[in-house]
């Protein structure tokens, strides 16, 4: 090779570096600190662990995944140390993001994108959500539920979702008044009271075709008209498994004792560790299914069961109650 030509490539090479350099800071440096902690397989699919320390952005990584020249199916797995964060708002939309996890995480911007129409269609299909806490401003919630207009994109959440998992979260509210504990409850009370109504007029409904399994557990707060509001404008049409453990239920609501109407494909209600001291079911009579469903009411308050229980195996959708662990008398 010629000196010139030497030169020629040494000034290429040169430029190929500053180029590179540059696309990074620019364009790619977010590729650096997320590919690190992703693997790819053969087909394109990312599979995602972060262990959060301090803050970690749910924004920054959906940007990196629209800078890929190509990814397939995304897995995001997101565990927090004492103290970390995660800034995610509602309803957690990315490019071909498949499956969520977080755990022992404080979610931040939960409500931030209420009013943004989202670029991303509904993609998710697992979303599992644990021991986490979601961070509310209490003013913002409050303007944010007096200017909101219920838009299906953002009510309804992602309608592509298989298996969906809360267990054990809270609220943490902060910027809150300075009243008394029963006047502050009043409070929160009546914005929650005016979230729902506007989400009760809403005019459209929400589809979960594919849902098979839906939990929430663990959840003391869950409150009295939950079942209500997660069925006034939802249809379940293949929901398999409905799990309500460790929530503290005092009364079985009308929306599990006609399960029929809601859930017509329901083979597991899982309603243990709560405070039920009673129960019954409805018979859907002529149903049209072959198999039953398995209610499991162990651990809670019961000391009698329904008269006509004799006849629960009998009916058009036989029902088989685990009644352990009741004062049964």
């Amino acid at each position: 090779m010629t000196n010139l030509n030497l030169k020629s490539f040494h000034a290429a090479f040169i430029r190929l570096l500053v180029l590179t350099a540059f696309y990074e800071i620019s364009t790619g440096a977010l590729d650096v600190s997320f590919q690190s902690d992703c693997r790819k397989n053969y087909k394109g699919d990312q599979d995602c662990y972060f262990m959060v320390q301090d803050h970690w952005d749910f924004l920054k990584f959906r940007k990196w995944l629209d800078n890929l020249n190509f990814v397939r199916d995304v897995s995001l797995r997101i565990a927090c140390a004492e103290g970390g964060s995660l800034y995610i708002p509602w309803p957690m939309r990315a490019r071909n993001l498949k499956k969520l996890e977080i755990k022992d995480c404080l979610l931040k911007g939960y409500f931030d994108e209420n009013n943004v129409k989202s670029k991303y269609p509904d993609t998710l299909e697992v979303r599992n959500i644990a021991n986490s806490a979601i961070e509310i401003s209490l003013f913002e919630w409050f303007n944010m539920i007096k200017d909101m207009q219920p838009t299906k994109s953002y009510t309804c959440g992602q309608e592509s979702l298989v298996k969906s998992i809360e267990r054990n979260n809270t609220y943490r509210f902060v910027n809150t008044p300075k009243l008394p504990g029963r006047e502050l409850f009043d409070v929160l009370s009546q914005i929650g009271d005016s979230f729902r109504d506007k989400v009760r007029t809403q005019p459209f409904d929400c589809h979960y075709k594919r849902l098979i399994y839906l939990e929430n557990s663990d959840n003391p707060s869950l409150g009295k008209h939950f079942m209500e509001d997660l069925t006034l404008h939802s249809n379940f049409p293949r929901l398999k498994a409905l799990n309500l453990s460790f929530n503290r239920l005092s009364q079985l609501p009308l929306e599990l004792k006609k399960w029929y109407i809601s859930f017509p494909k329901l083979e597991y209600l899982n309603l243990s560790n709560n405070d039920l001291d009673t129960f019954s079911f409805t018979d859907p009579k002529r149903f049209g299914r072959n198999k039953g469903l398995h209610v499991n009411l162990r651990n809670n308050n019961i000391r009698f069961p329904p008269r006509d229980f004799y006849r629960y195996p009998h009916r058009s959708v036989p029902i088989s109650v685990d009644l352990r662990e009741n004062p049964i008398r």
